[in-house]
């Protein structure tokens, strides 16, 4: 049987393995701030087709999804007062060699992230960590939510409760104040 620490090599080596196969522009991003200044419709441009997301809420005034703010093939727009700092996923649409690389390494990058999946879940049932606690978050109505709690960089998927999937970076993430759920993700985190 493996203890921790040699489960935790196991993971550090496979995370090692898969992202050396990931090619760059799938994993790379920007940040823009767009604003709507005196509660008016504002449109930032920007290529969005690799997916758009809000990082931080600079408004008092909600940012909701959809009612406040969204966003085009080619720009966010913000209204009713909501201003953000919002990540925007490259997209690389070349149909060269480069998409042919990333498409072979399709199957890598899944066994990789079963194969962390299933350490991450061995490690998780052998947890008697007493200093950790469970915090929900859910995305309601496709929503972006963000719940405030002391993380340290620290965050574990402890339980999914959304028919919608729940996936790291994507639908869920977290920062050292807090946890983030959209796109109907509802879920309980473990924070250690």
């Amino acid at each position: 049987m493996f203890n921790k620490t040699n489960l935790g090599l196991i993971v550090l080596m496979t995370l090692a393995m898969v992202f050396r196969v990931i090619p760059v522009e799938a994993s790379s991003s920007r940040q823009i701030t767009c604003e709507s200044k005196d509660d008016r419709y504002r449109f930032c441009n920007t290529n969005t087709r690799g997916g758009v997301r809000l990082v931080r809420q600079l408004s008092d005034t909600s940012c909701r999804k959809n009612s406040s703010w969204g966003y085009e093939r080619d720009g966010i727009w913000v209204d009713n007062g909501c201003r953000a700092v919002f990540e925007v996923r490259n997209y690389n649409n070349n149909s060269n060699s480069n998409n042919n690389h990333s498409n072979n390494n399709t199957a890598a990058i899944v066994g990789g992230a079963l194969v962390v999946g299933a350490v991450v879940a061995a490690l998780a049932s052998s947890d008697n960590n007493s200093n950790s606690n469970t915090v929900k978050c859910e995305s309601n109505n496709n929503d972006y939510q963000y719940c405030r709690v002391r993380t340290d960089n620290r965050v574990t998927l402890k339980r999914q409760l959304s028919s919608n999937g729940c996936w790291e970076g994507s639908t869920w993430g977290y920062d050292r104040d807090g946890i983030w759920v959209d796109q109907g993700c509802r879920a309980e985190f473990r924070v250690r």
